[in-house]
């Protein structure tokens, strides 16, 4: 709660003279609205007199301040909503580019760890709570504690006794409708946390649409979606029945003071003070506050239901261990490509069921130095490390002790985006955006139509972009779902191509193409990586034979190294996966 209060009162102070602006038109617009009763009170007496002139003038004179208390308040509104707009809409626009900088800012393995799903739907629910949490303390808390000030100077001034009998009902609305709704602001939480479990799960199954009905999932999907949305239906129903129970005390409290009124006002009648106008003044007071104090108890369940929705997001915005650059970090030019891996060791940490930390060491002291220009294999079974070298080179995640160095500089000496924009990567399953198959090349790069046209046909993807019916305009649907596994990765390597960077990385890059393609994207591959520092994860053949030297890894060692002449030769580890070989492919 404290972080959301935090980041939204920084975002307030950024706008604050359109909450100046705003505060203002509130309090005249509550002044007048508790002022508008007061002339009730002349009118309400003198119609209880017989016609006469002087009656008349009292009453035409009141009508005229009327009028001009309701124009005021009209203008007032006007202001008001021209203040809001900058206010709430500004602060939203603010908080779709800083929520999103946020998400970007967390490490690798963070989005290993989360649904996207959840993410999106986090995220969301902070934006649109900052709407609802500064609506709430404008509309409700500051406007209502303004219009129960002048509420208590208006009775003050013409009954004391009942000043204070309004003081006491006021004491006790507001105790029970802020205690119980800060008790049930946990109930409010996990209502929150199973919804955006139920989000998570729907992203995850709909993103993964091609394995639910080729497996035919769909039931066991359902049975999952309808088992998550029975637990959020079992938080919601007790989260809502808690509020109905606050609305009901509510609802006797404000009965009670309606009835006290009434009383008081038949004392006054026995006594022969009762006075029709200063009735009509009360009532209407009590009724203005009435509806107030209702609609400000009511919003207590909406303004910390805005907190629930928004501590998941505000828990992300605490997190320290995030993405950044030294202070000393420089966008150095990496010009030759040496790269070295020194002592470099490497661990997970993971939570077993116990909830305890558990820590798998990958990497112990590991040495690895790839000359500049070098093409080098990487090679090995499932969990070896193959993988993980790259994202420790792409500092997607950091070494626990050791150093990465390139041209000499400490990884961590450049610039995340500087050391990133001078690795080209191309994944054994590239993700795409649901955009165009230009946008998906160019990747925001100015570039001339013929390097791209030059780019595609290098990729071997030319001729199926040009077959399309809107060729490089063509939506590729969400992480290319329109294009074949073969199609998205002659794409992944056509934007590569187009990187010109001094080291590229080829993670099973031609592992979605079919034998007559991969011979014909070979020649491409090979002028991606000419003249540029490589690494190749691979289990192709065609790929690993043609590479300067082959490094066979085991449980993040090194256990053999040479090319694939002097490896068959050692009759080792590589020897025998090679014996293993079926077709192209080494088993695992």
């Amino acid at each position: 709660m404290k972080t959301v209060f935090k980041e939204y009162g920084r975002l307030l102070w950024r706008q604050r003279w359109s909450l100046l602006m705003v505060l203002v038109c509130i309090t005249l617009a509550v002044g007048i609205d508790m002022t508008i009763p007061l002339i009730y009170k002349p009118i309400a007496n003198a119609l209880a007199q017989p016609y006469s002139d002087a009656t008349l003038a009292i009453l035409m004179e009141n009508l005229l301040y009327l009028a001009l208390l309701f124009g005021a308040m009209w203008l007032v509104w006007r202001a008001l909503e021209f203040g809001i707009i900058p206010l709430e809409a500004g602060g939203i626009r603010y908080l779709d580019t800083f929520c999103f900088e946020t998400l970007l800012k967390q490490k690798y393995r963070f989005f290993e760890d989360n649904f996207s799903g959840s993410l999106v739907k986090q995220a969301t629910r902070y934006i649109r709570s900052f709407e609802n949490i500064t609506d709430w303390f404008i509309f409700q808390l500051y406007s209502k504690v303004l219009a129960i000030i002048i509420a208590f100077i208006i009775f003050y001034q013409q009954d004391p006794h009942f000043a204070f009998y309004f003081s006491i009902w006021v004491l006790l609305f507001v105790s029970w409708s802020v205690g119980f709704s800060v008790w049930k602001l946990k109930f409010d939480e996990r209502m929150a946390k199973w919804d955006s479990k139920l989000g998570g799960a729907y992203s995850d199954t709909i993103s993964n649409i091609g394995i639910v009905k080729g497996f035919a999932l769909e039931p066991a999907e359902t049975a999952n979606i309808t088992k998550l949305a029975q637990h959020s239906y079992k938080s919601r129903r007790l989260s809502w029945i808690l509020m109905f129970i606050s609305f009901a005390v509510q609802g006797l409290l404000t009965s009670g003071m309606e009835i006290l009124l009434v009383y008081w006002m038949i004392q006054d009648w026995k006594q022969g003070q009762f006075e029709v106008g200063q009735y009509i003044l009360f009532q209407s007071v009590i009724l203005l506050l009435i509806r107030y104090l209702w609609e400000f108890g009511h919003s207590f369940r909406n303004f910390f239901t805005a907190l629930a929705d928004a501590k998941e997001m505000a828990e992300i915005i605490q997190h320290t261990d995030v993405e950044q650059d030294l202070s000393s970090a420089q966008a150095h030019k990496i010009t030759q490509g040496l790269i070295e891996f020194n002592e470099v060791s490497f661990s997970y940490q993971a939570i077993d069921n116990n909830t305890e930390e558990v820590t798998t060491t990958l990497f112990q002291a590991f040495n690895l130095t790839i000359q500049p220009g070098e093409k080098i294999a990487l090679v090995g079974h499932s969990g070896s490390g193959k993988t993980s070298l790259t994202k420790l080179l792409f500092r997607f995640i950091d070494p626990q002790s050791g150093e990465i160095k390139i041209d000499g500089i400490s990884t961590p000496a450049y610039t995340l985006s500087a050391l990133r924009e001078q690795i080209a990567l191309v994944p054994q399953q590239p993700e795409l955006f649901h955009r165009s198959i230009r946008d998906n090349i160019t990747l925001g790069k100015k570039i001339t139509e013929a390097e791209l046209y030059e780019a595609a046909q290098q990729a071997q993807a030319l001729d199926f972009i040009e077959a399309l019916p809107e060729k490089f305009e063509t939506l590729v649907g969400e992480r290319g779902v329109k294009l074949s596994g073969g199609e998205k990765q002659r794409i992944a390597i056509a934007r590569a191509l187009l990187q010109r960077t001094p080291i590229v990385v080829l993670d099973e890059a031609t592992s979605a193409l079919d034998s007559l393609t991969e011979q014909h994207i070979q020649t491409a591959i090979f002028e991606l990586i000419k003249d540029k520092t490589a690494i190749v994860i691979a289990h192709r053949l065609s790929t690993i034979l043609r590479m300067d030297r082959i490094i066979v890894l085991a449980n993040g060692e090194i256990i053999e190294q040479g090319t694939h002449t002097e490896l068959l030769a050692q009759q080792g580890h590589y020897y025998r996966m090679w014996q293993h070989q079926s077709g192209e492919f080494l088993k695992d």
